[in-house]
């Protein structure tokens, strides 16, 4: 079997690019033409809704079940898709996603195989979140856009990826903790301003200004309401703590001792040149943005696992490491599958949120990796491969 997936094919991107256009496809016409999907309809009934001056953050059972929890701006930036006709958009919306992921991994300086490997690892879990008309692909993306504009000193187009994901989710705010690896700190907080600024403007194009700030204000009102969710309804560390040492940890808790130790690694000025260090942080953030979220779902994983690609490609490759790896193939991205078995998922892997486990440990692997002793020869890329990747 390993045999036959060595064939170069299964290295030809052009093929690798045809399998993920043609999962996308595939998933589109079932979403289309059999399933629908709820998550899109509160997407494009947000425009609508805000257009008419309606409260995006209303229940509105006629046209979707639970809530939109995104901020004003994400109806506006996305309005293009939204003005088309439900089931137009409502196709295109899987390629756009599909495609975002496939072109951050593409640009990533990376080599050809690591690439090859990346894509082929994640697919399973990118079709989990897209299979669900997610935004998490994007979301996984964006830290890697901001990355790769960090490396080339475009500070500008760094603050907006990460403006652009904090108006999706808020937590990819947290790609913001690159920029103190970087220089020109002040300008790059100075464009942060503005683009916050430009882009919580941008909804008025359908909306009075009084009337988008109330939206606002119902927006933050649903933040609370969502981050006040059921203790034993997310997959996530709070969870795990929750299940295995107590129930009565609050997750401001956990976040915060997250935080410190995520910060911790902030000491080792002198790394912040290499290459090794720094993906070893965009590794970080995009398991840090799932693992600690008190309300993480099993299609938000597709930003964590792409973490765990970037952590894998730093990582000395030790028998520990690929333990994780392997669990979290097994855990993490097959579980959710047919091909893994039912009895297992339900009695074994969702009760114990063993999903979740793989990638809180290989955070914890990040963070030891990132307080080693590391030179530059360590550095497992090429500094041409950022342009040439």
């Amino acid at each position: 079997m390993l045999t036959f997936f060595k064939k170069p094919i299964f290295s030809d991107f052009r093929f690798i690019f045809t399998v993920y256009a043609l999962a996308a496809l595939l998933i589109s016409i079932r979403t289309v033409f059999v399933h629908d999907a709820n998550n899109y309809r509160i997407f494009y009934f947000s425009l609508e809704h805000l257009i008419n001056g309606l409260s995006l953050y209303n229940v509105y059972p006629a046209q979707y079940e639970d809530h939109y929890h995104y901020a004003p701006t994400f109806a506006a930036f996305f309005s293009p898709v939204f003005l088309l006709p439900y089931s137009v958009g409502l196709f295109l919306w899987h390629f756009l996603f599909t495609g975002v992921w496939v072109y951050a991994i593409y640009r990533m300086p990376l080599t050809h195989q690591q690439k090859v490997f990346a894509y082929w690892f994640s697919l399973h879990e990118l079709f989990t979140s897209i299979a669900n008309s997610q935004t998490n692909p994007l979301i996984a993306a964006i830290p890697l856009f901001a990355f790769l504009c960090f490396e080339k000193k475009q500070y500008f187009w760094a603050a907006f990826f990460i403006m652009l994901g904090f108006n999706v989710k808020i937590y990819s705010l947290v790609a913001a903790a690159l920029f103190l690896l970087y220089p020109q700190k002040g300008r790059f907080l100075a464009y942060m301003v503005v683009w916050g600024i430009l882009l919580a403007v941008l909804p008025v194009l359908y909306t009075s200004f009084d009337r988008l700030y109330w939206q606002y204000e119902m927006w933050v009102r649903q933040l609370f309401i969502k981050s006040d969710g059921d203790k034993w309804a997310n997959t996530s560390i709070h969870r795990l703590i929750h299940l295995f040492i107590s129930p009565d940890i609050a997750s401001s808790v956990i976040i915060g001792l997250g935080v410190v130790l995520f910060c911790t690694v902030y000491v080792h000025v002198k790394k912040f040149e290499l290459r090794q260090f720094r993906l070893l942080m965009i590794a970080s953030i995009l398991i840090f943005q799932v693992i600690f979220n008190p309300v993480a779902e099993s299609p938000t994983y597709i930003t964590a696992v792409t973490g765990v690609m970037f952590w894998w490609f730093c990582s000395p490759k030790t028998w520990f490491d690929k333990t994780l790896l392997i669990s979290c193939f097994i855990l993490t991205v097959m579980s959710p599958s047919d091909l893994f078995p039912r009895y297992l998922r339900d009695e074994i892997v969702k009760p114990y949120v063993l999903k979740a486990l793989p990638c809180v440990l290989i955070w914890f692997r990040v963070i030891y990796l990132m307080h080693q002793p590391m030179s530059a020869k360590d550095t497992v890329l090429a500094d041409n491969q950022l342009v040439n990747g």
